[in-house]
């Protein structure tokens, strides 16, 4: 009897590794399952024009991409610990499969959600042919020659009037692969994949160097969002943000200079990412430049003034001065616009409704329902919002990745839920820093934005978003944003009643 509980006992240990290495190696085979099944409806969904309704249809087939979407996301975030060398590589080499797969299904196929892509195409073929689309509009006489019947027709109606509205980097961009291969949808939608999967790379690496598992990259790599924009519609957005990966990877490295370099590269392609610009400044390291005993101090306001004086350090000053001149030569070889460099601005702040009626910021329109509030004035307290939360993020130092990422989500969280903008591939910014620090709430905001294509489906006028439209996407995600708060308030309140506990048994 003693000697089989003896053996009994001893086989525990067996079966809880038994059981541990069957959940490591049921991640990938689940995974691969999933794969199979949301790539079988990307090849469905490849091409909604055979649909009469087809906005609809791409609706209906995002949702369902969703749900395997959310699954496979679920599968790696709660997979078992420390996984065995082969499942971690098994899970890894699964994700990115899938993740150039699903996009190779969609990139040869004719865009039916943005006809964006063609005004890129257009703005490389012109700059091959020796002219600054910062000078001409597409419809500028001097441009004749070079419209083909594949690419201009395809232009928006109201582009073809407008000035170039991209910066210098996405301008090298286009040019570049126009000089690959020109007035070719299918050549730049597979360049802006390839920028996808750089960014998937990337984003493993900074969460290898964080301890964490590099399969929480498929929360970028396998989201519909990220997918459909990116390889389907050919946006920009597939580029700066694998510079924003570039960016926190640097940073992590601790590669100051390439940190600005890639945060300028990516301000360059669209100019919203410059508002990350507090995230990478200041990192817990830095303090350790600062003379004194406050680069010792933790909490307190002997922390921010040791982080203010840490701003000043030699690594932050790096980081800004490579930033700066970044900027600076890029735009050395489209001076010969003058003033036109930026004289698209004032077009486009007009055309998407920034300053004067303020039908496109939605919180507004909600506030309006109870009170009347002039655009200025929100104008004025969303500014004052944001740079309180921008030197918040800025004095506060990060410890590593993880602590980056929250900054950033927090800034491109407040900038998307402040100005609501009404294209969903603009949602896209905030996803890579999800794969580090993860928040529902968030996640809801990236997938819920697909919706935001009803407001072509009915007579609306643009760029106003309607009520029940509005309250479908925001709503839900300032509500989980506070359950998921309050729950990590309370864990945080618990671990200090634990910690205070063991030191008073301690004494």
């Amino acid at each position: 009897m003693i000697e089989t509980t003896r053996a009994r006992t001893l086989s525990q240990p067996q079966r809880r590794d038994s059981h541990v290495a069957l959940v490591h190696a049921l991640v990938p085979v689940a995974l691969l399952v999933l794969g199979v099944a949301s790539g079988a409806l990307y090849v469905w969904g490849r091409d909604l024009h055979r649909f009469t309704q087809w906005l609809a249809a791409y609706i209906t087939l995002f949702i369902g991409q969703l749900g395997f979407y959310v699954l496979a996301c679920y599968i790696v975030l709660r997979g078992a610990d420390r996984p065995s060398r082969a499942a971690r590589w098994a899970t890894i080499a699964v994700v990115i499969f899938f993740a150039a797969g699903f996009r190779a299904v969609l990139v040869t196929q004719r865009p039916y959600l943005s006809s964006d892509v063609y005004r890129y195409v257009w703005d490389g073929h012109v700059q091959a042919k020796g002219f600054n689309p910062y000078r001409s509009v597409p419809e500028a006489p001097e441009l004749s020659s070079l419209r083909d019947d594949k690419i201009f027709p395809n232009i928006n109606l109201e582009d073809r009037q407008w000035l170039s509205p991209y910066p210098p980097v996405a301008q090298l961009v286009f040019v570049g692969i126009s000089r690959i291969q020109p007035l070719s949808v299918t050549a730049f939608k597979a360049a802006m994949s390839s920028f996808d999967l750089v960014t998937v790379l990337l984003l493993m690496l900074v969460l290898a160097r964080s301890g964490l598992d590099p399969a929480r990259a498929i929360i970028f790599a396998w989201h519909p969002l990220a997918i459909f924009e990116g390889s389907h519609s050919g946006h920009i957005e597939a580029v700066f943000i694998a510079f924003l990966a570039l960016a926190l990877w640097a940073w992590s490295e601790r590669k100051h200079a390439l940190t600005g370099i890639a945060l300028a590269l990516a301000t360059l392609v669209k100019f919203y990412p410059v508002l990350l610009l507090p995230v990478f400044l200041i990192a817990k390291r830095d303090l350790r430049d600062v003379p004194g005993d406050a680069a010792e101090t933790s909490v307190g306001p002997s922390l921010e003034r040791s982080s203010l004086s840490a701003l000043f350090s030699r690594r932050s000053l790096t980081t800004l001065g490579a930033f700066v001149a970044t900027v600076a030569l890029a735009y050395l070889p489209y001076l010969g616009a003058g003033r036109n460099l930026f004289g698209f601005l004032r077009d486009y702040v007009v055309e998407e409704g920034f300053i004067q009626s303020g039908t496109r910021y939605f919180l507004l329109t909600v506030v309006r329902e109870a009170i009347p509030m002039p655009t200025a004035v929100f104008l004025v307290v969303a500014a004052i919002a944001f740079l309180v939360a921008s030197i918040r993020w800025l004095l506060r130092a990060k410890l590593d990745a993880v602590d980056a990422a929250k900054a950033a989500t927090a800034l491109t969280g407040l900038y998307l839920l402040v100005t609501t903008p009404r294209y969903p591939w603009y949602y896209i910014l905030m996803i890579p820093f999800l794969c580090l620090a993860p928040r529902i709430g968030w996640l809801y905001l990236t997938c819920a934005s697909a919706l935001l294509y009803l407001v072509w489906y009915t007579p609306l006028v643009y760029p106003g978003l309607p009520l029940w439209l509005g309250l479908s996407i925001y709503v839900p995600t300032l509500g989980l944003l506070a359950w998921e708060h309050t729950k990590l308030g309370r864990a945080r309140a618990t671990a200090r009643r634990a910690a205070k506990v063991l030191i008073q048994a301690e004494h």
